[in-house]
């Protein structure tokens, strides 16, 4: 079970391993910088049609207040040509309220163009900087796999790190047990040729061997007798 725990452990090692040297690749990084360029590019791009629509807007209310200005105005003549001074106050008063609004819009609407123009300069500017980075990139991609090239070449063909120790103790044991089963082999078939003879055990004579000995004896005693 401990093994189990410790292959899971060891994958975990390398898949964290794996993601911090991707993070470390300054390849990596420097798509990860021009990505996030990328995004500021695209959120000033929409800031600048906000802007441009906001200054529409703006230009638009300015008019349409001047316009109203511009009939309290006539309103005020008319009644002042009537005599009608209260309806000419009036009026007169609200022509005054119009035409400060209308300069409100106004002033918002050329803040509006400013700040599109401000955008746009930057905006320009941040792609000729995406231009040149993109450019940057290619050339330290190029440099980086020559030296990763290099480094391969150079890398002797050994087991190093955590992940390759560990395969590397695995086949040691695999070797040792190999190693058991061959002495196990040699062991079993090096006494075939000089096996003892049948019926000992070890040398010690079997009860059959002793009465065949004594049957000689007696053999031999009968000749000489």
């Amino acid at each position: 079970m401990s093994s189990i725990f410790d292959r899971i452990a060891n994958l975990a090692k390398a898949s964290i391993h794996e993601v911090l040297n991707k993070m470390e690749d300054p390849v990596v990084m420097t798509g990860q910088y021009l990505r996030n360029l990328e995004d500021d590019l695209n959120n000033m791009e929409k800031m600048i049609k906000e802007q441009q629509m906001n200054a529409a807007v703006q230009e638009r209310k300015s008019a349409d207040i001047a316009h109203l200005a511009k009939q309290s105005e006539i309103r005020a003549l008319t009644a002042l040509e009537s005599g009608d001074e209260a309806t000419a106050q009036h009026a007169a008063a609200e022509k005054l309220r119009y035409e400060e609004q209308a300069q409100q819009y106004a002033a918002a609407a050329s803040e509006a163009r400013e700040r599109v123009k401000e955008l746009e300069f930057r905006l320009e500017e941040g792609k000729a900087e995406y231009a040149r980075l993109k450019e940057k990139r290619n050339e330290l991609a190029a440099r980086a796999r020559k030296a990763q090239e290099r480094k391969a070449e150079q890398q002797p063909s050994i087991s190093r790190g955590i992940e390759s120790g560990t395969a590397a103790r695995g086949f040691e044991r695999m070797e040792e047990k190999i190693l058991e089963w061959e002495a196990s082999g040699q062991l079993s078939g090096s006494g075939s040729g000089t096996s003892p003879a049948a019926g000992t055990d070890a040398g010690i004579p079997s009860p059959a061997v002793n009465a065949e000995l004594e049957r000689l004896k007696q053999q031999l005693s009968a000749r000489h007798s």
